[in-house]
């Protein structure tokens, strides 16, 4: 049985949990089943570096990378400066014959991008025919025209907007959710009260003139780990040196995108 942990805008979003290796699940009440499947979701989400499940964001981008029309020109000798990647460039969109290596018209977005639902322009619907997202992360026009430089962020919809509905983020790999269900079951277990491989803070225990070592649980978890073999080894495998999130690199000159989280 595979489940979906949805959540709207905050993390993990729309994380699934799949519960076929558990026989018992069947058994248990939809809110054990909930909460345990929600128990392996933010487990497995964060052990991996924070970087599975895709959310849904609507957001009102600012402003384009090049502005048509207002390249180089003989009889006015002026360009229009802007920023990429740090460097001072002059842009040159639209001009004939010429090559800048970049497309005349497009916007950037919050990434990773897995998939556009929708853009609309002064209320208008832009067909998907009318443009593309390159590197998943930039909006490209490829119709011939371009977006709005601004917009009127005091009005919610119509004239003056430009809102682009879209899902960030990756989706969540087959045996990542695999080991979120298989934590979900030994949690729904530990809650009913009965045995499960969830690790207890027990390092040593002699029974029978038989001794057995156990790592200290505070152990476990500074490393991320779980205790339980098969799911740690699905945690190695994607983030070996334990990283609390992906890397991220921080510009003042990426343009400021607006995000609607509550209308």
């Amino acid at each position: 049985m595979v489940e979906t942990f949805t959540s709207a805008t905050t993390p993990p979003c729309n994380f699934t949990v799949d519960t076929s290796c558990c026989p018992d699940w069947s058994t248990y009440s939809p809110t054990l089943q909930t909460n345990a499947s929600e128990y392996g979701a933010y487990v497995m989400w964060a052990a991996t570096g924070r970087r599975y499940g895709t959310c849904t964001r609507v957001a009102r981008p600012c402003g384009r990378q090049c502005n048509s029309g207002m390249g180089y020109y003989w009889s006015e000798g002026t360009w229009l400066p802007y920023i990429l990647d740090g460097v001072w460039r002059n842009c040159w969109c639209g001009c004939n014959g010429c090559c800048t290596c970049e497309p005349t018209c497009q916007v950037i977005l919050n990434g990773p991008v897995a998939s556009v639902s929708g853009v609309s322009v002064d209320g208008v619907a832009v067909p998907a025919s009318a443009w593309r997202v390159d590197n998943g992360k930039w909006l490209v026009r490829t119709d011939g025209d371009c977006w709005p430089e601004c917009q009127n962020y005091d009005v919610d919809s119509g004239t003056g907007t430009f809102i682009v509905t879209y899902q960030q983020g990756l989706a969540v790999p087959s045996v990542v959710s695999r080991a979120a269900g298989e934590l979900a079951c030994e949690w729904a277990k530990s809650c009913l009260g009965q045995p499960c491989r969830l690790p207890q803070r027990v390092q040593s225990v002699t029974r029978q003139g038989i001794s057995v070592s156990m790592v200290p649980l505070d152990q476990l978890l500074s490393h991320g780990l779980t205790g339980i073999e098969t799911v740690d080894q699905v945690i190695r495998s994607i983030n070996p040196y334990g990283l609390p999130s992906k890397m991220r690199i921080a510009s003042p000159d990426d343009p400021p995108i607006r995000f609607v989280t509550q209308a």
